[in-house]
């Protein structure tokens, strides 16, 4: 139609691309991490893929596979996300080895050598959904009930220069998808297929300090309320 602009294109994507299903990504300057449940990556325009387990990096402005951050997890990737300086990721999800080294779920990325970080390697027993970081503690949600040894339901804390996991113990009830710090760093706020938190009824999204782990009861500036969970595979 006359003056209608051109919203949709069917131009081959130049970025690289997988043989299956990418759960997330995050960007850190002209680098785009993305993790899923893959095996290889192809390059933009087709050709020969390039083995890749679970895990990449390319070039956002150019889609081109970075050779030097070359990882494998043993198990699909959940979720990546970025330190707030941009000096490492987190990668969370099903796997328990990355390259053959023992991670429980979880693992460290330097950014400026692509490296495993050896520093930070809690271990928790069940899978790693949701990955929050404020520069001194990591936290995570997903379906876990232990983490760093101690006992944990579905979130739990660590020290992002040590990995030792902190005191920090609310509980969901059942799996949390999504994990938030809000600005001011007094909160935590979770999304997920619970309808209880701490023991509090809270569907599907919920929001616990960042200090204890109780249950907040502030208002939230909003009259609009879940009413049941969120589904998910």
């Amino acid at each position: 139609m006359a003056g209608t602009p051109a919203t949709v294109s069917a131009d081959a994507l130049p970025t690289v691309q997988t043989d299956g299903v990418v759960w997330s990504m995050v960007t850190v300057g002209n680098t785009v991490y993305a993790t899923g449940s893959f095996a290889t990556a192809t390059p933009p325009g087709g050709g020969a893929g390039t083995p890749r387990g679970n895990l990449l990096a390319f070039d956002i402005r150019t889609g081109e596979l970075i050779p030097g951050f070359d990882h494998t997890l043993n198990g699909q990737g959940r979720t990546v996300v970025a330190s707030p300086d941009g000096s490492r990721i987190y990668v969370g999800g099903d796997f328990t080895t990355v390259d053959g080294v023992a991670r429980g779920h979880v693992a460290a990325f330097d950014v400026a050598t692509g490296a495993l970080l050896s520093g930070f390697a809690p271990t928790l027993n069940r899978p790693v959904y949701s990955i929050a970081d404020t520069g001194s503690t990591v936290y995570v949600g997903g379906n876990f009930t232990v983490a760093g040894g101690q006992t944990r339901t579905r979130l739990a804390a660590f020290s992002s220069a040590t990995g030792a996991v902190t005191s920090w113990a609310p509980t969901a009830n059942n799996t949390v998808r999504g994990i938030v710090v809000d600005p001011t760093g007094t909160r935590v706020v979770l999304a997920g297929q619970f309808d209880q938190v701490n023991g509090i009824t809270a569907y599907s999204i919920a929001s616990v300090d960042t200090a204890g782990g109780d249950a907040r009861s502030q208002p939230w500036g909003s009259t609009t309320t879940a009413t049941r969970p969120v589904p998910g595979p």
